[in-house]
């Protein structure tokens, strides 16, 4: 087996053994067993567990700004960008179990960057900081090109109509996958969640 394929393979386990026990009660002989591998080849494709969540964190973050280029690409002006965006983050939020396991990972607290010693993990911390980032920065502009363009209410910052929208639209997919696993009946559905957040989004928008 290719190394690619096996980090892979270690990368699906952990999401879902993350996602149904939480990081901190996983092991990493649970995520071996889970993925088919050995404990000893899990040492050698990462360094810890930790190691392995910022692997997954990354992956996500990538796939999301990924698809949302995607999506921007064929819009013409910023309302449909951004509902562009949010289609594209419940697309992704709701297309299999599998990505129903990012809900409750991304949930989980990641230590400070000054707790972390090594280097190589560093890296990743930031890049995840620096997707993150680079997500808040394009719902922002969008908003803000959107309110120049006299397309949308601008008697709030750009930033806070984004985290109101955010917010909102976070807990409502937390509400899905929690319902998901059984957990909490929340009385709606996808669907319910895909309209609830145009319509939220078309409560700032100048008709």
């Amino acid at each position: 087996m290719a190394e690619q394929d096996k980090k892979t393979r270690i990368l699906n386990a952990a999401m879902k053994i993350f996602a149904c026990k939480g990081y901190q009660y996983t092991t990493i002989a649970e995520i071996a067993k889970e993925a088919g591998v050995s404990k000893g080849l899990v040492h050698v494709c990462f360094e810890n567990k930790l190691d392995i969540l910022l692997d997954v964190i990354l992956f996500f973050i990538d796939t999301v700004n990924d698809l949302i280029n995607q999506k921007l690409a064929r819009c013409t002006n910023p309302v449909e960008k951004l509902h562009a965006v949010f289609a594209a983050l419940m697309e992704l939020m709701s297309q299999s179990s599998r990505n129903l396991y990012w809900g409750h990972i991304l949930k989980e607290v990641l230590p400070d960057t000054e707790k972390i010693k090594d280097e190589n993990l560093k890296k990743k911390y930031a890049l995840i900081i620096g997707g993150a980032r680079q997500l808040q920065l394009t719902l922002d502009e969008l908003i803000a090109d959107g309110q120049r363009q006299g397309l949308i209410e601008s008697s709030l910052k750009p930033q806070i109509i984004r985290q109101i929208i955010g917010g909102s639209s976070q807990m409502l997919y937390q509400g899905l996958i929690l319902e998901s696993h059984g957990r909490r009946v929340m009385g709606y559905t996808e669907e319910d969640v895909r309209d609830g957040i145009v319509t939220l989004i078309d409560k700032f928008v100048i008709k």
